[in-house]
């Protein structure tokens, strides 16, 4: 198997790993400004991806994300279902049928994820107090390292502080989209779930590109 679609799949499943045991954590966000199902919903989807996750070996990179995709949609109800979903889509369709990515291709590969997501969130954008919050920024220091000539792990290092930051910066945001925006002025002083996502699935990234030695 090609080195890279392995570590794709080896990502695909750390990332499913930890949505699945933070699905607490993410229901008690959401409790505080949504249904408190996000953490519930996720972990409905992933542990579908991780089982469907075998078959999906012999398929190229595009077409794995591309079936996330469709797994993601019919198992995550809701609106945030869909976004999640296109974000996957939109990154399997960017990729394609190449084998291998440059850091600074993987970056055109996530910006197509986010723009996908700001797209099927109805123009969703910084300051809304949701997930695009950490995701922007991240992908804005991801593209500044690479710029600087960072290796992957220092890359997504990078990255991981801007998502966090962002994932701050929503505590005392109003909502402006989604359910949380249906309480006005009391959605201020919580964290938007959605933005630990970004920050989970970073994590898992950069834990996976960093060198074993720093992770004995």
């Amino acid at each position: 198997m090609d080195e890279q679609k392995e570590q794709l799949l080896r990502l695909l499943e750390e990332v499913g790993q930890r949505l699945i045991a933070a699905e607490k954590i993410l229901n008690d966000l959401d409790a505080a400004i949504g249904d408190g199902d996000c953490g519930t919903s996720l972990k409905k989807g992933w542990e579908l991806v991780l089982d469907r996750l075998p078959s999906f070996n012999n398929q190229t990179m595009g077409d794995i994300l591309d079936r996330v995709a469709r797994t993601i949609m019919s198992s995550v109800g809701g609106v945030s279902g869909a976004v999640y979903a296109t974000a996957f889509l939109r990154a399997g369709k960017k990729i394609g049928a190449r084998d291998r990515l440059t850091l600074s291709e993987a970056h055109e590969v996530l910006h197509a994820a986010l723009e996908g997501m700001k797209e099927r969130g109805e123009g969703t954008k910084v300051g809304d107090k949701t997930l695009v919050d950490a995701l922007e920024p991240a992908l804005q220091a991801f593209s500044h390292a690479v710029g600087e000539g960072n290796t992957a792990d220092k890359v997504l290092e990078r990255a991981l502080g801007a998502a966090r930051k962002g994932s701050d910066s929503t505590v005392p945001l109003v909502a402006r989209k989604g359910r949380a925006s249906y309480l006005g002025e009391r959605s201020a002083g919580h964290r938007d779930p959605g933005s630990v996502v970004i920050c989970l699935m970073f994590e898992a990234a950069r834990d996976l590109y960093r060198p074993k030695e720093m992770t004995a």
